[in-house]
């Protein structure tokens, strides 16, 4: 045999049994461990349905100010968004024109009482004289009828001194309640009355309580109409504080608010109905015209299956869970969902209490997969736990 012969076949024959080598490691080569997901327990509870409508704040009550008499605005006593008390005044019109009107009336009414008087006496002679028969009817009744119109021109003269002194009493403009009083409408000097331009001078608006108005569907209405009777048709005073109301930034008014009334029909043009539930504002930092969202518990579900809502797969409408058996194996189920609470959701179909569903670690599963699980819970309270750990400090390199 010729020497590079031999050295070709021996380099075979060192290929082959390396290759048969490579081959038995491989088969000895220990198999990858499932993939690690977090689960929790499909857990059964009472649940709160709750819903949310968006409303708009006002006033419990609101009132435009406006001038009762005609006349030159000569004061403003308070101050533009301030709060005003029942009673106190806000514009004073020049008296004086009104002053005068008085003082003329209460002079008409001595006149016309003195003549009255006159002609009191004269009818009570005249009724004598009529009784013994020295004058005659027609005299007696001109006397009778003179002294009746008379006592009507009293009675006349006494309502026009009633009108001068609430015309003069109009002069000074008063709030009608507690409240609010806007920014002023009319300027010092300006003639201002009942009609025009000026006819309001400015809007006040009780706001405590507040009022927070929004609609509901007409699908609403019908579902819920005992629950909002029965609030109705309770007192005041009865109706329970169970109604929340949420800002836009999602932060929660501190305190609770009471359903008020229903609006008397269904607006046509929007197939809603206006719902008021009034809040306490003690501190009067809520004001009209701010946006809220009101959010109450309508009914109660028992025994609600309840899984959190970021175990849930959408798949356009149509939602899946991962589930591992018993076995450790993953399985995807079809569910059906219900409503939303508290990060969780309920599941009406597809689960049952215990079952373990996957909360993370769902991209690395496929059906019958053999999986390591770990409770969501317990992952949840390691990483806020090393999350709250302060960071090690390295010594500084020289």
């Amino acid at each position: 045999m010729k020497p590079r012969s031999c050295l070709a076949e021996t380099l075979s024959i060192a290929i082959l049994l390396g290759l048969a080598s490579c081959e038995k490691k491989t088969e000895h080569a220990e198999a990858p461990p499932p993939p690690e997901v977090l689960v929790t327990d499909v857990v059964k509870a009472d649940v709160p349905i709750v819903r949310q409508w968006v409303g708009t704040l006002n006033g419990s009550d609101n009132a435009d100010i406006r001038a009762r008499v005609t006349g030159y605005l000569q004061k403003r006593n308070y101050q533009e968004g301030s709060f005003v008390k029942e009673g106190d005044v806000l514009f004073e019109i020049d008296p004086r024109p009104f002053e005068a009107a008085l003082a003329q009336a209460k002079s008409d009414l001595a006149q016309t009482q003195a003549i009255q008087l006159a002609t009191q006496a004269q009818f009570e002679r005249n009724q004598e004289l009529f009784n013994k028969k020295v004058i005659s009817v027609q005299e007696y009744e001109n006397t009778r009828q003179l002294n009746e119109a008379n006592v009507a021109k009293v009675g006349a003269a006494e309502a026009a001194l009633q009108t001068a002194q609430l015309n003069l009493d109009f002069t000074k403009i008063i709030a009608p309640f507690d409240g609010i009083a806007g920014i002023s409408q009319a300027q010092i000097g300006d003639l201002v009355g009942p009609s025009g331009s000026t006819a309001t001078l400015t809007t006040e608006s009780q706001v405590d309580p507040i009022r927070l108005y929004f609609p509901i569907s007409e699908a609403d209405y019908r579902e819920h109409s005992n629950l909002l009777r029965e609030a109705m048709n309770k007192p005041d005073s009865e109706r329970e504080a169970a109604i929340e109301m949420l800002f836009p930034d999602g932060t929660v008014y501190p305190q609770k608010g009471k359903f008020s009334f229903i609006n008397r029909q269904v607006d046509p043009t929007t197939g809603t109905i206006l719902i008021a539930v009034n809040f306490p504002n003690p501190d009067r930092t809520l004001r009209p015209g701010q946006f809220a969202v009101a959010r109450a518990a309508i009914q109660n579900v028992p025994g609600a299956l309840l899984v959190p809502e970021r175990a849930l797969i959408d798949l356009q409408g149509n939602y899946q869970l991962g589930v591992v058996g018993a076995d450790k194996k993953a399985d995807i189920r079809a569910v059906k969902i219900g409503p939303r609470y508290n990060r969780q959701v309920v599941i009406t179909e597809g689960l049952k209490e215990g079952d373990k569903v996957i909360v993370e670690g769902m991209q690395k599963v496929r059906p019958g997969m053999v999986l390591t699980t770990k409770p969501y819970e317990e992952a949840k309270a390691d990483t806020a736990n090393s999350e709250s750990q302060p960071a090690e400090q390295k010594p500084p390199t020289s």
